[in-house]
């Protein structure tokens, strides 16, 4: 059975192969996942993200505190490709709510826990929604695993998979053919690409040193046991330098992975087990 439902501009689709379905449960991931989006994403006015980031301090939450924890890590890892606190880059390129220029303040280290509380230093802002993904399928995934054997996790192509599947990988000029195929077992699959998200001006992929988009890259996949590193790690390594995002990838564990640059090159890991589709 499959179930599907709209949400973060995006559609959320759930497919579980069992006769015997408890759709309370399904029910409750779909929840879930709303009840998530109104608290933080920034497209919602006066929310918990909105609030936090007009008042600089607030009361920290779980959620975010692991958000947090792992979008700090991979900061470290890429060397300050990926940072969380470029909100306002994306709303001076258009890809806003607040339709005014805002000061370009950008530095993850700004962002500040002490206890339950978390503190937005030096006017920072933050902004989850390069990896809000991850975390709804990563605890969609932890919902259904004891109840069943085979099933399917899909936001909008960040794929978690439970049981085998064969995956088609689409060409990232034209998302109405696929060019590959990829079959997975247990793993999860998600890919970053500047096409996807956009306003008249750029891409939502900014790399928050040069303030500017990445001009090397058209695609990246990355597969992993969990869509918390698939995904974040696709967005954070699309902005990274090829060199130094495949050095990095090297040096990830059980993190599988295809670049495709502009002139068409592609640099993959040996065990992504894609091949051109017939």
């Amino acid at each position: 059975m499959k179930y599907s439902k709209e949400l973060f501009w995006s559609k959320l689709q759930i497919t579980i192969n069992s006769e015997d379905i408890n759709e309370d449960i399904i029910n409750k991931c779909f929840l879930e996942t709303e009840s998530f989006e109104m608290k933080y994403s920034r497209f919602i006015k006066w929310n918990y993200l909105e609030n936090l980031n007009k008042n600089k301090s607030s009361q920290l939450t779980w959620e975010l505190l692991s958000i947090i924890k792992l979008s700090e890590k991979v900061s470290n890892i890429t060397k300050w490709y990926f940072d969380i606190t470029v909100l306002p880059l994306l709303e001076n390129i258009w890809y806003w709510i607040h339709k005014g220029n805002l000061d370009e303040n950008i530095w993850y280290k700004n962002i500040e826990i002490l206890w339950d509380t978390i503190n937005l230093k030096n006017w920072v802002s933050i902004d989850i929604w390069a990896v809000w993904k991850w975390y709804i399928v990563d605890k969609i995934y932890n919902m259904l695993d004891p109840i069943y054997d085979d099933f399917i996790i899909n936001f909008w192509w960040d794929i978690r998979i439970k049981w085998k599947e064969k995956i088609l990988l689409e060409d990232p000029y034209d998302d109405t053919k696929s060019i590959w195929e990829i079959y997975l077992n247990n793993l999860s699959i998600a890919s970053s690409s500047p096409f996807k998200r956009k306003t008249k001006k750029w891409n939502h992929l900014i790399n928050p040193i040069s303030k500017k988009n990445d001009d090397e890259k058209v695609a990246i996949y990355l597969t992993h046991k969990l869509s918390s590193f698939s995904d974040i790690f696709s967005t954070a390594l699309f902005i990274t330098p090829i060199e130094e995002s495949i050095k990095i990838l090297n040096n990830i564990n059980g993190l599988e992975w295809m670049i495709i640059t502009k002139k068409w090159e592609i640099f993959k890991s040996k065990w992504f087990n894609c091949k051109l589709n017939k």
